[in-house]
C-alpha cells in the first residue's frame, strides 16, 4: 500500500508538501496539488482518516449506545436497519462505526465512558430515550457531539430524529379497521413504556374514540396470558401489536385465533410469521441516514421520518 512518503518521492516533492497538498492547503499552489493527487491516484494511496482526526484528539468512529439488553435477549430488527442506514450514511464521510450493548445502565456508562477516555470517540447516536439517563446525562456533561433516536423524554433541548408514532398508531388502527371491517382491534403492548411504545399507544386511542368505540389494551407483564385474555373478550376481531418482537413472542398463541394484525416494523421476520396482516414499515434505514445527517449539522435541532404501510 503506498504511503505519503512514496507520493513526496514520485511527485519529487517534501512529505510535508504532499500531504498539505492531498488536505488542499491554500498555501500550496493549485498545480502542485493537481500533480500530487495524480500521483496519490496512480500510486492507489488510501488516506488513513483515523490517523488524521486523532491528531485533531478524535477518532473517526461514531459510538452507537443501544438500550439496556440482556444477554439472551434476541437482536432487534429495526436496530439492525437502523444500523444498515446509519453505515451507508457515514461511508462517504470515512466514518466507522462501534457499538455500546450492556446488560444494566452502570455497564452501558462505563463502555460510553470507555469510548470517549481511551478511544477518543466524541461522536454517538443513542438507540432509545430514557428519564434521566445516565449515558446522555454523561454526554452533555462532556461537551460531546450525539443525536438521540426517537423522541426525548426530559427537558433537554437534544437533537433527535423520529417517526411520528402518533400518526402511525391512529394510521395503523385506521387501516386495520377500514381494510379490514375490524370493528374491537386490542392493542398489544409490553408495559414499559418505551416513548414509542407510549406514542403509538395513543394513536389507537386517538382512533378509537374518534370513531366511538372502547380501546382495549393488553401487556405483556400481566398475569393473565394473552390467549386466556382473547377467550374473555370474543368481541375483539384484531390486532395491533406495537413491535414485531412482542408479536414473535406472541405468534403462537395468537395463531389460534386467525385474527388480521397490524404490527410495527416491516421486518423480515414479520414476513415471515404474518399472513393476514398490515405491516407498518417506520423507515428504519431512513431514520439512520437522517440521524447522520443531523450529527455532523449542528444548525438542525430534530427531524420526522415518515411511516409507510404495507400489505
Amino acid at each position: 500500500m503506498a504511503t505519503i512518503k512514496d507520493i513526496a518521492r514520485e511527485a519529487e516533492v517534501s512529505v510535508s508538501t504532499a500531504s498539505r497538498a492531498l488536505n488542499d492547503n491554500p498555501r500550496i499552489s493549485q498545480a502542485t496539488r493537481r500533480k500530487v493527487k495524480r500521483v496519490a491516484a496512480k500510486l492507489g494511496y488510501q488516506p488513513n482518516y483515523n490517523a488524521q482526526n486523532l491528531t485533531r484528539g478524535e477518532s473517526n468512529m461514531v459510538g452507537l449506545v443501544f438500550p439496556v439488553t440482556g444477554d439472551t435477549a434476541p437482536a432487534n430488527p429495526f436496530h439492525i436497519d437502523l444500523m444498515r442506514g446509519i453505515s451507508s450514511a457515514l461511508k462517504p464521510l470515512h466514518y466507522e462505526m462501534v457499538v455500546a450493548i450492556a446488560p444494566n445502565t452502570t455497564e452501558l456508562l462505563e463502555s460510553v465512558k470507555s469510548m470517549v477516555t481511551q478511544s477518543k470517540v466524541h461522536n454517538f447516536l443513542v438507540f432509545y430515550t430514557m428519564i434521566n439517563d445516565p449515558v446522555t446525562a454523561y454526554l452533555r456533561d462532556h461537551n460531546l457531539n450525539f443525536v438521540v433516536i426517537g423522541r426525548p423524554t426530559d427537558s433537554h433541548p437534544d437533537r433527535y430524529v423520529d417517526n411520528d408514532n402518533v400518526a402511525a398508531g391512529i394510521a395503523a388502527t385506521a387501516h386495520l379497521i377500514d381494510h379490514y371491517g375490524v370493528k374491537q382491534p386490542l392493542f398489544l403492548d409490553s408495559g414499559t413504556n418505551w416513548p414509542y411504545e407510549v406514542d403509538r399507544r395513543a394513536g389507537y386511542r386517538q382512533c378509537m374514540q374518534a370513531r366511538h368505540l372502547p380501546a382495549i389494551t393488553w401487556s405483556e407483564n400481566q398475569q393473565v396470558g394473552i390467549d386466556t385474555f382473547l377467550e374473555k373478550h370474543p368481541e375483539i376481531d384484531g390486532i395491533i401489536c406495537y413491535d414485531d418482537l412482542l408479536f414473535g413472542r406472541l405468534n403462537r398463541q395468537l395463531q389460534a385465533f386467525d385474527l388480521p394484525v397490524a404490527c410495527f416494523n416491516n421486518s423480515r421476520l414479520m414476513g415471515m410469521l404474518l399472513r393476514r396482516s398490515e405491516r407498518i414499515d417506520l423507515q428504519p434505514r431512513q431514520l439512520g441516514k437522517a440521524a447522520v445527517e443531523l450529527l455532523f449539522n449542528s444548525r438542525k435541532h430534530h427531524q420526522l421520518v415518515d411511516f409507510k404501510i404495507y400489505d
